[in-house]
C-alpha cells in the first residue's frame, strides 16, 4: 500500500500565522494601554500633591505670627501656700504679624502652652494649656473680632495659665486629670511655672503657620522676660 504524500494548504499556514500576529497585536495594544493608565493616573496624582504641597507653603508664610517678646505680669499661689507667690500666673506676649502676611484676623489666633504636672505620688502627666488670644493693641484698646491684623503691626495679648489643681485639693494627683465635668476642669500649667520651669509656647494662625518658642522662668520678678 502506497501513502500519499499532502502538502499543506498555503492559504492555512498563512491564516494560522496572521491570526497570531494579530493575537499579538492586540496584546500590545492593551498592555499599552494599561501602561498610559498608570503613567497619567501617576502624573495627576504628583501634579496635586505638588499644588496641595504649594498651597501649604504658600499658607504657613502668608499667615503667621512671630513673638518678640514674653513677660511676667501677675504671679499666684496655686497650691494654697500662704505668704509667698511660687509661680507665674499670667503673662503677656508681645507679638507680630509676619512681613508678607495676610487675611490674618482676630479671632484665628489660639496659643497652646505645654507642660510636665508630676503629682504627690511621683507620676508624671503631660498637659497642655490653650485658649484663643484676645488680642490688644500696644495701648490696651480691644482689635474687635474679625477686624484683619495687617502685615507688620505689633500687638500682644494675655496669657492666663489654667489651674493645674483642678480639685482644689491642695495637691496634685490622678484625680485631677479626670474627664472634666465642666468647662475649664482641664487642667493646666499654672504650677508648673516655678521658678526654674521651662514651657513650650506655640502660636497658631487658622489656616496659616504656627511659631514656638521656649519660655523659661528665671525669676518671678514682675515684668520679667520669660524668652
Amino acid at each position: 500500500m502506497v501513502t500519499e504524500l499532502t502538502t499543506p494548504d498555503r492559504r492555512d499556514t498563512e491564516g494560522s500565522i496572521g491570526i497570531g500576529a494579530m493575537i499579538v497585536f492586540i496584546a500590545l495594544i492593551l498592555v499599552a494601554a494599561v501602561a498610559s493608565t498608570i503613567i497619567i493616573k501617576t502624573a495627576e496624582e504628583l501634579q496635586q500633591n505638588a499644588e496641595n504641597t504649594s498651597s501649604d507653603t504658600r499658607d504657613q508664610i502668608s499667615g503667621k505670627v512671630s513673638v518678640s517678646d514674653v513677660y511676667i505680669v501677675t504671679t499666684g499661689e496655686p497650691m494654697g501656700a500662704t505668704g509667698t507667690d511660687t509661680d507665674v500666673d499670667t503673662m503677656v506676649v508681645i507679638a507680630r504679624v509676619s512681613s508678607g502676611s495676610l487675611n490674618v484676623q482676630e479671632g484665628d489666633i489660639t496659643w497652646y502652652i505645654s507642660c510636665i504636672v508630676t503629682l504627690d505620688d511621683g507620676s508624671s502627666f503631660s498637659t497642655i494649656d490653650t485658649l484663643e488670644a484676645d488680642s490688644l493693641e500696644l495701648d490696651d484698646t480691644d482689635i474687635p473680632d474679625g477686624d484683619e491684623i495687617t502685615a507688620g503691626t505689633t500687638f500682644k495679648f494675655v496669657i492666663d495659665l489654667t489651674p493645674t489643681d483642678t480639685d482644689t485639693s491642695v495637691t496634685l494627683t490622678t484625680a485631677d486629670f479626670t474627664a472634666p465635668t465642666t468647662k475649664g476642669d482641664s487642667p493646666g500649667c499654672d504650677a508648673e511655672a516655678g521658678v526654674g520651669a521651662v514651657l513650650n509656647l506655640r502660636v497658631v494662625v487658622d489656616g496659616g503657620g504656627e511659631t514656638l518658642a521656649t519660655l523659661k522662668v528665671e525669676s518671678l520678678t514682675l515684668g520679667k522676660s520669660v524668652m
